[in-house]
């Protein structure tokens, strides 16, 4: 399976377009009967963390949440979806690999003339730089406690209880270590 992935340290320019680099621009791109068709278009959409998500058509449709109409009485559903759908915007991709970011979509999301570029799984990520560098370096501290997170969710056990002060708890035992390899 193929995934997006890397940082890409870029400039949006004087008219709001950031260039997509090209290894990600062709993971967007889609296989057809023997060709492969350059992918022309994105689907942006401000997200979580406060940060742009492009999507190729497809990614996007993948990831929207398929529920049925009356789960509308929710109202965090109804908000969810306005930002979701309502905020989002097919962006075209230029000749040159660039993409221009919708000046409201830019405020929303922070974004100046430095910009990182993550490449996420099945998505790009744009951050404001700055942002950016605070954001990781955070997290990289704590990357053990991630991974062990991220590895008891994807093998469907559920988060141990972080209860302070319990026998065993988060407070007596510390962060969990990294899955270790065999």
């Amino acid at each position: 399976m193929k995934y997006l992935k890397g940082e890409y340290h870029h400039a949006i320019d004087a008219k709001s377009r950031v260039t997509i680099p090209a290894k990600l621009r062709e993971f967007m791109s889609v296989e057809h009967e023997g060709y492969t068709l350059v992918a022309k278009e994105l689907v942006a959409v401000p997200s979580y963390d406060g940060v742009l998500h492009l999507y190729s058509k497809a990614a996007y449709a993948e990831n929207s949440p398929k529920l049925p109409p009356e789960m509308d009485v929710d109202e965090k559903v109804r908000n969810y979806k306005r930002i979701w759908f309502g905020l989002a915007q097919d962006v075209e991709i230029d000749r040159l690999g660039r993409v221009l970011i919708p000046e409201p979509m830019a405020k929303r999301c922070g974004l100046a003339r430095d910009v990182v570029i993550v490449g996420v799984e099945n998505r790009i990520e744009v951050w404001p730089q700055d942002r950016w560098e605070s954001h990781i370096g955070e997290q990289v501290k704590q990357v053990n406690d991630l991974a062990a997170h991220t590895m008891r969710l994807a093998h469907g056990q559920p988060h141990p209880a972080k209860t302070a002060g319990a026998p065993g708890g988060a407070a007596e035992s510390g962060a969990p270590e990294a899955p270790k390899s065999s």
